[in-house]
């Protein structure tokens, strides 16, 4: 859970610094993360998928958050517990990396 959390930073850390109202950077992160939860399996199950959804399922990175907390909680995984940390863990390094880069350029 603290991964999905440093991740969720980092990507609002990254879309941060690229705006200069604070007023559009609610509205994108909602129509960036909501579309993010809904495809991520945590209200469905990713066997029986149709290839395209499946595919835009493996590209999420909550996915794999959420599979690690299934594997974790009730010890059923899809992607496995393993990959599901290696993913996160990688991701969260790039995005914290970029979004740590795009902050400290900002002028004030």
């Amino acid at each position: 859970m603290f991964l999905i959390a440093v991740l969720f930073t980092a990507l609002g850390t990254a879309i941060a610094s690229f705006l200069e109202d604070m007023q559009g950077f609610q509205l994108i992160m909602n129509f960036l993360v909501m579309p993010l939860f809904f495809l991520s399996g945590a209200l469905f199950p990713f066997e029986g998928l149709p290839k395209a959804l499946a595919f835009i399922a493996r590209i999420n990175p909550l996915s794999y958050g959420v599979d690690a907390l299934r594997a974790c909680l009730v010890n059923n995984s899809y992607f496995g517990l393993g990959n599901d940390f290696v993913v996160l863990l990688i991701l969260v390094g790039v995005l914290f990396a970029v979004g740590s880069y795009l902050f400290s350029k900002i002028q004030v």
